[in-house]
């Protein structure tokens, strides 16, 4: 096939009244996702039937047989999409997408739902907002099913703290500090922060600071003791020497090296004194 990646159906179904029996003994050409966002799904799968509640995903690849029912009594809201391309199968793996349990997503449905409309409404440039829609689905997905499956990345403490700190990087932060305002122990926190983001929260708030550091040695306007100030060091020469452990060169030599060279000649002038 030379199409990429195109979405050829996409819907809902809530059953209230009647139940549902599908029989797809061999399939169906292209690939299809199922999302029980609300009550339960009956499927079989691996050779038996599992009952799947609301929260979970189902994946079904091309020719592969599809035997699934939904009881109107169990109130299922079912969402499903059926997509094709030489991409899939590497979109797939890249997302980690399989039968899943991801949870109530309302981001999800709402995806789901502008997909719906979007093939409804036919509007200009539709084919292109599908397929944006269509992997920010598989990105929800995989995102979701992370946060449940790695507890950590879903602490909302900590997000709130990395927001905080990457407008706030300027502030007396420390260890102490950062974990009060997530409101864990000391310990438990950096073993959190570091599982989460792969190093401590005190060589991230560095980073932070080192790379708006370098945007204002760009600028050519301030002294580096004006500049480490401005990114939270008291002490300019402690600031130069964290600077070099993240960069590998001086304050004064990233500027020559890396401001000089992005900087026409008619725009250069004196370094920044320190």
């Amino acid at each position: 096939m030379d199409i990429p990646l195109m979405v050829n159906c996409c819907g809902k179904q809530i059953f209230q009244t009647q139940d549902y029996f599908c029989n797809r003994e061999k399939g169906r050409l292209d690939y299809q996702i199922i999302y029980v966002f609300r009550g339960e799904g009956h499927y079989f799968i691996d050779h038996h039937w599992i009952t799947l509640a609301a929260g979970n995903i189902v994946l079904y690849r091309p020719t592969v047989p599809q035997f699934y029912s939904y009881f109107a009594k169990e109130k299922p809201e079912i969402y499903w999409i059926h997509f094709t391309g030489n991409q899939c199968e590497e979109l797939l793996k890249k997302y980690d997408i399989r039968n899943c349990y991801i949870g109530e997503n309302q981001y999800l449905k709402l995806l789901f739902q502008d997909i719906i409309n979007e093939l409804q409404l036919k509007k200009p440039q539709y084919e292109d907002i599908i397929l944006h829609d269509f992997c920010l689905l598989l990105c929800s997905i995989s995102r979701s099913f992370c946060s449940l499956s790695k507890p950590y990345e879903n602490n909302f403490s900590i997000d709130r703290l990395l927001l905080e700190l990457n407008s706030k990087y300027a502030d007396n932060w420390t260890l102490s500090t950062m974990a009060d305002y997530c409101k864990l122990s000391k310990s438990y926190f950096s073993h959190t922060f570091r599982k989460r983001m792969g190093v401590s929260p005190v060589q991230y708030l560095n980073t932070q600071r080192i790379e708006k550091a370098k945007e204002f040695l760009l600028s050519n306007s301030m002294s580096i003791s004006t500049i480490a100030r401005l990114v939270g060091f008291d002490d300019p020469l402690y600031f130069s020497r964290v600077f070099k452990k993240h960069t590998g060169i001086a304050p004064q030599m990233f500027y020559q090296k890396v401001g000089n060279a992005n900087t026409p000649e008619w725009f250069l002038q004196q370094p920044p004194k320190s």
